[in-house]
């Protein structure tokens, strides 16, 4: 049962961070022609090309990508909810916020792995490979406002510790605000 649990939860986590990553390259309009970018739009490309048939844009906003992903959120959070994780609130309006929960925790995890990522290549690679392309252009408008009020100190950008200790604390406030259902997500 815990290993069924393990797997479903795994891979709805995969799908959500799968469609964020299409909405966010999307939305800072990273390059097209990454490897990574190309994965990201084909694998997503059959789900979505017959939903924008049927949900249009609305002006630059993908709103196909947009149901999808909280449709898999709420999929999500009802998988963890039939395993007696979630006794708050009732199903059809508790759930349905928890939708918004989940996407938000799916974010923030994504984006720290992101700067992880982002971090090590920074030390090999000297931004000379495409990953590092597109993790800077990723990350870059969360730790640029940061940069600009804290400069490197010579050689050391401390920007990035920054912000992983803000991601961390507004871990700690979801944890309060939502309770023990942020750890489980």
């Amino acid at each position: 049962m815990a290993s069924l649990y393990f797997l479903g939860k795994t891979v709805l986590t995969i799908c959500l961070y799968v469609l964020i990553l299409r909405l966010w390259m999307q939305r800072v309009r990273v390059n097209f022609y990454n490897p990574f970018t190309q994965f990201i739009v084909r694998i997503t490309q059959p789900i979505i090309a017959p939903l924008r048939k049927v949900i249009p844009s609305i002006k630059q906003i993908d709103t196909a990508t947009w149901v999808l992903l909280y449709f898999f959120a709420f999929i999500k959070i009802t998988f963890i909810g039939h395993y007696g994780i979630i006794n708050n609130f009732s199903w059809p309006v508790g759930y349905l916020l928890y939708a918004i929960a989940a996407i938000a925790h799916a974010f923030g995890h994504l984006l720290f792995w992101l700067l992880l990522f982002r971090a090590i290549l920074s030390w090999v690679s000297r931004g000379q490979s495409n990953a590092d392309e597109l993790l800077a252009q990723l990350t870059e408008p969360f730790i640029a406002p940061i940069r600009r009020i804290v400069p490197p100190i010579g050689m050391i950008d401390i920007s990035f510790m920054i912000f992983v200790f803000i991601l961390m604390f507004l871990n700690m406030f979801a944890i309060d605000i939502v309770g023990d259902l942020w750890l489980v997500l």
